[in-house]
């Protein structure tokens, strides 16, 4: 475990790039708490003026879905309004880690009611979502590996020792030199999206076996990945690992079906083996080997959770995808795979999203909204991606799972 320092050293340096006096909110699961306490000492070490741990218990969330009534559900407090409007106003980084130790607290709850309790908090502090998703502040999704989460990945007698084994060159750990290396994976991927946005790009076509899917991408769609900059000239990285290159798809001109490769998490339960079945950008038909209640929950959120708001490019050469592990994590899996997400798309992938206040803007640019978003993962070995640019020509992005530039 003498990773866990340098670990969190590179989430608060590197993910959220801290700045001197700056506030931090750490939200936990229970179980991972011991590595939010090692993010909070590292912060201060290294200059945080407050950092606030918020306790995200699953089990909790389960006994009140269980006992409480729907109009009891609804209800969020306002000082948790307030706490997150402090956050924005204050200028506070916000570190997540996933949780993975209790990803299965959820699976037998009532859908209908926990569809009610997740969608009042995501639209009662959805100023604070919409913030983080115009990159408007430094947050960083993390993973902490633990027991459960080693055994869900590597069998019963698997324990986190195995799992951070695994990690470890994941995230560049062990070198001494992990920023650095961060730093230049994210060179790398900037490349890849200064080729794609050079192309002009009006459509892509997604095809394998399980997938054939047209989506128009809109004129002034940006493609990002890696790092993005804050307004103060600092840069951060959302996610830690990450291997994508993503932008915005026009949600309204969207067709043709696809198939989930990996596990998705979606409202706390499990979605495996999706097929899901999108025209004029709407899903209008789905099927899933395990959890396709929870999908008919999802797509009935709001107009936008039928509606995609991203696409996302990953080489099957990513260090993640080549241990050939389903790591039952979004943001891992994510990482392995391309994907599409359902629900609200990244305004920072527009060129002119500083012009774009209001929810009917975004619309009216191609960009989708919602109070949710969810990455169903659809790449594989055999995935290739064609795209026609503006002026007609047919370019290979590409073949076989891995890029062609």
């Amino acid at each position: 475990m003498k990773y866990l320092k340098e670990y969190a050293e590179l989430v608060v340096k590197t993910g959220i790039n801290l700045k001197i006096d700056q506030n931090v909110c750490i939200k936990t699961g229970p179980d991972t708490y011991y590595f939010a306490q090692i993010l909070s000492e590292t912060a201060y070490k290294l200059g945080a003026g407050y950092v606030y741990i918020e306790i995200h218990d699953q089990k909790l969330i389960k006994t009140r879905v269980d006992i409480q009534n729907k109009k009891q559900l609804a209800n969020l407090p306002d000082f948790i309004i307030k706490q997150h409007t402090e956050y924005l106003d204050n200028d506070w980084a916000y570190i997540r880690i996933d949780n993975t130790e209790d990803r299965d607290q959820l699976s037998e709850a009532d859908s209908e009611k926990l569809t009610i309790h997740q969608t009042s908090i995501r639209e009662k502090i959805s100023d604070f979502y919409s913030s983080l998703m115009r990159h408007e502040h430094a947050w960083c999704v993390i993973c902490a590996p633990g027991k459960n989460w080693a055994k869900s990945v590597l069998g019963e007698t698997a324990a986190a020792e195995d799992l951070w084994n695994l990690l470890i060159p994941i995230l560049k750990l062990g070198s001494g030199n992990a920023a650095f290396l961060w730093k230049e994976l994210g060179e790398n991927l900037n490349k890849r999206c200064n080729y794609l946005n050079n192309l002009g790009i009006g459509e892509l076509h997604l095809t394998d076996s399980d997938t054939e899917l047209t989506i128009k991408m809109v004129p002034n769609a940006l493609w990002m990945g890696g790092s993005d900059t804050l307004v103060d000239g600092r840069e951060f990285f959302p996610n830690i690992p990450t291997e994508e290159i993503f932008s915005v798809p026009d949600f309204r001109e969207v067709n043709g079906f696809v198939s989930t490769t990996r596990p998705v998490t979606v409202m706390g339960k499990q979605v495996i083996n999706a097929k899901i079945y999108i025209k004029d950008g709407v899903v209008y038909k789905f099927s899933a080997e395990q959890g396709e209640d929870i999908l008919e929950k999802f797509f009935s959120i709001d107009e936008g959770a039928k509606r995609l708001g991203e696409i996302a490019l990953v080489d099957e050469t990513s260090p993640i995808s080549v241990s050939d592990v389903i790591f039952n994590s979004t943001l891992y899996d994510e990482n392995a795979s391309c994907h599409i997400a359902f629900g609200a798309g990244y305004p920072t992938c527009l060129s002119n999203h500083a012009d774009l206040v209001t929810d009917d803007d975004l619309l009216s640019n191609g960009c989708n909204t919602s109070v949710t978003h969810v990455d169903f993962m659809i790449g594989s070995p055999e995935i290739s991606i064609t795209a026609t640019l503006g002026d007609g020509r047919s370019v290979e992005i590409m073949k076989q799972g891995k890029f062609s530039f």
